[in-house]
């Protein structure tokens, strides 16, 4: 029988609580949700990148994505617009405002995962890394 108390499953499950938690306190300032920041590091790694691309990045459906989009372009990050080579497309880009969270966004980021593994001796941490590319790896040839 499965120990579901003492699973991967269940601790991944409390680290990424717990993460979310941290981010939604450190964000609330800049009306970001959590989950609508992964849109902004989406474009800061490829502006101008098309809907549905971003959304499959992040792994979340297609409306989710468009009410995420649809917020960050009411706050001002983000703006769509038509892609020429396809008009049924979108293409998302970010604005001025949107470019100016990065350093902000990065820093809450790399706060949250500074606090979620100070336990954690440095070659601790790389093989956390390796073990959980490891284990995402089928996920992210999906």
């Amino acid at each position: 029988m499965i120990d579901i108390a003492n699973s991967e499953a269940r601790y991944l499950a409390l680290l990424h609580r717990q993460m979310m938690k941290q981010l939604e306190r450190e964000l609330a300032p800049l009306n970001l949700g959590p989950g609508r920041y992964l849109y902004l590091f989406g474009l800061y790694i490829r502006d101008g990148r098309r809907q549905q691309d971003l959304a499959d990045t992040i792994g979340v459906d297609k409306a989710a994505a468009t009410r995420a989009l649809s917020r960050l372009e009411a706050c001002g990050y983000v703006s769509r617009r038509a892609d020429k080579g396809d008009g049924r497309a979108m293409l998302v880009y970010l604005t001025p405002k949107g470019r100016e969270l990065r350093s902000e966004l990065e820093a809450a980021a790399s706060h949250c995962i500074e606090n979620l593994t100070r336990e954690l001796a440095e070659q601790e941490r790389q093989e956390l890394r390796r073990l959980l590319a490891k284990m995402a790896l089928p996920l992210t040839a999906q």
